[in-house]
């Protein structure tokens, strides 16, 4: 049995995570904590797996409460959408999508937006950013340089996620997310979805850290299945019930 080329890769993107994005990281974690402290939440969108980085900032055991994550199914869960419309997987690149999420959602003037998207080019993520930023809201993005700057990336026009945000964090994904070559022309392993989960919990515990450093309440969840779970939830649910949109189990 040969060593595991994903481990190795997985085990350098690490470090080149730690290395390379905490100055932004850092500076994402000053909007969100300001913008928690002045009462309010961090619009969290994705689309496609990178929804996997949005959910966890979302709702979990030791996470913050005051995060609401927006997606493309808030169309047929809150907006009455037929779901067959959007099983079609590219129906992020559908112009529109994203003023009708933003509008469901009914950001408020003090939220900031977390905006990931590997490639940062498709329309759902790009109307977002331009939405958030037309707003008002601070807008941070995850998203893979490599890839949105690849001559290789499929040609969409206009600006990428990058170009709109704030902040920008590098989720030093490769191009095409990939990052083992199992043999010419197949390559397997993608980083996209382990990078930006690292960067998200790194991204939480900073904040929090500011919070607590201005003496602001700390919302945080604690896991359901403690004894004392259900009820210190269940106030944070009461607190953020107009602002942060409930998960699906």
């Amino acid at each position: 049995m040969g060593e595991s080329q994903f481990a190795a890769r997985a085990g350098s993107l690490v470090d080149q995570v730690l290395t390379t994005q905490m100055t932004a990281i850092h500076q994402a974690a000053e909007l969100v904590a300001d913008s928690i402290a002045a009462g309010g939440v961090l619009q969290a969108f994705a689309t496609g797996h990178s929804r996997a980085v949005a959910l966890e900032l979302t709702g979990r055991a030791g996470g913050l409460a005051a995060v609401s994550m927006l997606a493309v199914k808030d169309l047929v869960m809150f907006g009455g959408v037929d779901p067959a419309l959007i099983l079609d997987p590219t129906y992020e690149r559908t112009p529109g999508l994203a003023e009708r999420i933003y509008t469901l959602a009914r950001p408020e003037p003090a939220d900031v937006f977390l905006i990931v998207s590997n490639s940062g080019i498709n329309a759902a993520v790009v109307e977002m950013a331009k939405l958030a930023r037309g707003n008002g809201h601070r807008v941070i993005a995850l998203t893979s340089l490599e890839h949105t700057r690849s001559s290789f990336a499929r040609k969409a026009g206009g600006p990428r996620l990058a170009d709109l945000a704030d902040v920008v964090i590098d989720n030093c994904a490769p191009a095409g997310d990939a990052a083992v070559e199992l043999s010419p022309g197949t390559r397997i392993g993608a980083v996209s979805s382990f990078t930006g989960v690292l960067i998200a919990q790194v991204l939480a515990e900073l904040v929090c850290r500011r919070l607590l450093e201005r003496r602001v309440d700390i919302p945080v969840f604690v896991s359901a299945n403690l004894a004392s779970g259900d009820d210190h939830n269940a106030a944070l649910y009461e607190r953020y019930r107009e602002r942060v949109r409930p998960l699906e189990p």
